[in-house]
């Protein structure tokens, strides 16, 4: 037997949290074993909901002024309260399935974000996208403008790493080609030198061969001389002779 004061604090608990949550689920357990409740409430509590058996008469008496006033009819009989304190559609499929599982639990009604919900409705919202589900569909929609972005970005960061690869490489065939007409250059003239040397070579023996050639001629033509000489003298004194006698 509860004292006063423990229902009081009941009271005042309860009506805090059905003014800051105003979304809740009743659920008639009646026939439930004590660990089949359990385990419902094991469920309800990895989807951030709560499962308590309070008193219909203190419920009543914590719902006034609140939301939850609306569905005070539904508290009768052996009456169970969810409150759901980040993800009604969480707890509406951990209903749902519990029901499939025990069908002596009855969906009794709530209130959802401050509308009154019954059974039919619960079973609506329990097939709708959780929360967790919804804020992570929203994020693909939100980050697939941001994805095509990235994939843009990557794409020209790619062809910009080509190009500059391509730049590279024509740098490097003209600078080869540089090296390869350097060299050219260089045998050119070389040979070209090459050619001239031999050219001026051949050009100053021909110029000795020459030279050689003179003096020998010079001394080739004056004995010729000095024989001609003697036979004009000789001739020259004969017809002297001849004139004197």
């Amino acid at each position: 037997m509860l004292t006063k004061a423990a229902k009081n604090e009941i009271v005042e608990h309860y009506s805090g949290v059905f003014k800051t949550n105003p979304s809740v689920v009743l659920i008639e357990y009646k026939g439930l074993t004590v660990k089949e409740l359990e385990g419902i409430r094991s469920n309800l509590k990895d989807a951030d909901a709560e499962l308590k058996i309070v008193k219909n008469t203190l419920l009543k008496i914590a719902a006034k002024d609140t939301e939850i006033e609306q569905i005070t009819d539904l508290l009768s009989g052996p009456t169970a309260i969810t409150v759901c304190e980040n993800d009604p559609t969480a707890a509406a499929k951990v209903f749902v399935k519990s029901v499939k599982d025990h069908p002596l639990l009855k969906i009794k009604g709530g209130v959802v974000e401050g509308n009154v919900v019954r059974a039919d409705e619960i079973t609506a919202l329990s097939k709708l996208p959780s929360r967790p589900e919804m804020m992570s569909q929203l994020l693909g929609i939100l980050s697939s403008p941001v994805a095509n972005f990235l994939g843009t970005l990557t794409q020209l960061q790619t062809k910009l790493l080509y190009a500059l690869e391509a730049v590279k490489d024509t740098k490097s065939e003209t600078s080869e080609t540089k090296e390869e007409s350097k060299v050219e250059s260089q045998e050119e003239t070389k040979t070209e030198a090459k050619g001239e040397s031999k050219v001026e070579a051949k050009e100053e023996s021909e110029v000795e061969a020459k030279e050689g050639n003179e003096p020998e001629s010079k001394q080739a033509s004056e004995p010729e001389a000095e024989e001609e000489n003697e036979v004009g003298g000789k001739e020259g004194s004969e017809e002297k002779s001849k004139e004197e006698s």
